[in-house]
């Protein structure tokens, strides 16, 4: 009880840290404050990696690359197609928007990287590594697929991931309180990809293939937004996903390679 407790107190000293700078840079940098307070967030889960000393156990370093580039390949292709289908559709409407290459370019090093790495590195590979180090009761499935997975990883998806998305819709600095039901709905959503994610990253080893999963949902979803709207890009993604999840998700699990 006392290493487990000594655990989520670390974590939420690190995680609150880092939701008071963001805010604060929020404050002073409006709409430009993403990319130095994801930049301190990369920062903060490198520290904590380099705290604990366990570089490859707390997934930084890849432990089957074979297996993460096979995989997200699968991935990668599922959002690239559904992509096209859904931009070639808004082609047919005429309802695409023009849009600037470097444009693209920057989306695609913000939501892959500044995004993508940056949040898994901090949930995946800090977070969740540290909290399975004392929270190590594992279950025996995951949705409908035989796999052990472990008591952190659903800790970390809900109560460290998920929930505090709320925190995105507030500002104490600025007093800006915006809980409106998609808050809710973003929340929900991501409490689930949170423990999603967290398997995967159990499955693979290391944070390689849930920053590709996470860069494809978030790219797809505001990056492709861009050129037909987020409607339609949210429909996208969430088509993306479920292929994912209905085609590959039981066999990336059960892979033995």
């Amino acid at each position: 009880m006392e290493e487990s407790f000594k655990a989520i107190v670390e974590v939420l000293i690190v995680e609150i840290l880092f939701f008071l700078v963001a805010w604060c840079l929020q404050s002073i940098e409006a709409s430009n404050y993403g990319w130095t307070s994801k930049t301190f967030m990369m920062i903060l889960g490198m520290a904590g990696v380099i705290l604990h000393k366990k570089p490859r156990e707390y997934g930084l370093i890849p432990k089957n690359l074979r297996f993460d580039l096979k995989w997200g390949s699968y991935i990668l292709i599922i959002f690239i197609l559904t992509s096209l289908s859904i931009i070639t559709i808004s082609i047919f409407f005429n309802c695409l928007r023009p849009i600037k290459f470097s444009v693209i370019i920057t989306d695609l090093l913000w939501f892959f990287i500044f995004v993508g790495f940056a949040e898994e590195l901090f949930f995946r590979g800090y977070i969740q590594s540290r909290l399975n180090e004392v929270f190590d009761r594992r279950f025996k499935s995951f949705l409908w697929v035989r796999f052990e997975w472990m008591e952190g990883t659903l800790i970390t998806g809900v109560f460290f991931f998920g929930l505090p998305h709320i925190l995105t819709a507030i500002n104490p600095f600025t007093g800006r309180v915006a809980l409106t039901p998609l808050i809710f709905v973003i929340t929900i959503s991501a409490c689930f990809i949170g423990v999603v994610l967290g398997v995967i990253r159990e499955k693979s080893g290391d944070i390689l293939l849930p920053t590709v999963i996470h860069g494809a949902i978030d790219f797809t979803t505001f990056g492709i937004g861009r050129l037909i709207g987020l409607a339609l890009s949210n429909i996208a993604a969430g088509i993306a996903l479920f292929l994912f999840l209905l085609l590959i998700f039981e066999g990336m699990l059960r892979d033995r390679a």
